[in-house]
This record gives structure tokens, C-alpha cells and sequence, in this order.
């Protein structure tokens, strides 16, 4: 009987191992690998998305002394003319770089070279193709600051 149960178990083994399908080692790693990596994307995209609606609720305030011309702060400028001031993103709209100050109301991108006209943050010299993204730039009569918010400004049509 001993001899029957250990037969009956033998059989059993080969019939699963004969159904499952050996993978090869680099097989496994390729798929371990694309695990991790979707995983890695996947929080990454997650914590950005979060990142962005934070910073979109975020707001600065200014005082009414903001001198004339561009001033820098980390993640926007404010351009201040005789007639306004407006603020726009520091990113550069090609690759995601931060841009600094050229000459006069010129901005480039230390990356790829980039330029923008500070005053309207439309591109001068590529690769970018696309503006400066705009932010809301508002004046706060009650407090007498300008209100910065890190959220594309809505252009008003009347």
C-alpha cells in the first residue's frame, strides 16, 4: 500500500510538471524588469500629476515696488512695463529646462538654445515652437500686492 500511495504522488508531479510551461532564465528578467520599470512609471506619473495640481493652487504675493523690467524667481518672472505686469513659466516649452536672462528683455535656454521675448514669452529662435505658458498676475487692491498664481492664465473674451 505504502508503494501504491507513492506511485499514485509521483504520477500526480509529472502530470502538473508536464502542464507547466518552463521559462527561461532571461525571460524572467525581462519580464521582472518590465514590472519594475511600469511600476517606476507608474508612481512617477502619479507623485508629477500631483506635483502640478499642488502647484497649481499655489500663490505668490508681490508687493507694488516690483522694479521695472524682469524679475526671477524660481519657477516664474514677472516682466513689469509701464503699462503692466504679467508673469510667465520659467520652463522652457521644448525639453522642460529652466531659462534664464539674455540681453535685454531676452530669455534663453541654456539647454538646446531656445529664445523668448520676455514681454509676450512667444519664441524668438527654436527648437521651441510654443509660448511661454502664462500664469495669472492679478493686483490685490485690498492688500496692495500682486497675486501670483501658478495657473495658466485665462484669456477673457468679450
Amino acid at each position: 500500500m505504502h508503494h501504491y500511495k507513492s506511485c499514485r504522488f509521483d504520477s500526480l508531479n509529472i502530470f502538473f510538471m508536464e502542464r507547466q510551461k518552463l521559462i527561461s532564465r532571461n525571460t524572467f528578467f525581462r519580464m521582472v524588469t518590465g514590472l519594475i520599470l511600469g511600476l517606476i512609471v507608474w508612481v512617477w506619473y502619479r507623485l508629477s500629476g500631483f506635483q502640478t495640481e499642488r502647484e497649481s493652487r499655489m500663490e505668490f504675493r508681490h508687493g507694488n515696488d516690483i522694479p521695472m523690467g524682469i524679475s526671477y524667481f524660481e519657477k516664474y518672472y514677472l516682466i513689469r512695463t509701464e503699462n503692466s505686469v504679467r508673469a510667465f513659466s520659467t520652463t522652457c516649452t521644448h525639453a522642460g529646462c529652466r531659462i534664464g536672462k539674455g540681453n535685454g528683455n531676452l530669455l534663453q535656454c541654456s539647454c538646446h538654445g531656445s529664445r523668448f521675448d520676455a514681454e509676450t514669452g512667444k519664441p524668438l529662435k527654436g527648437p521651441a515652437i510654443k509660448p511661454l505658458q502664462e500664469f495669472e498676475c492679478q493686483f490685490d487692491e485690498k492688500n496692495g500686492q500682486w497675486v501670483v498664481r501658478l495657473q495658466e492664465k485665462i484669456l477673457k473674451t468679450t
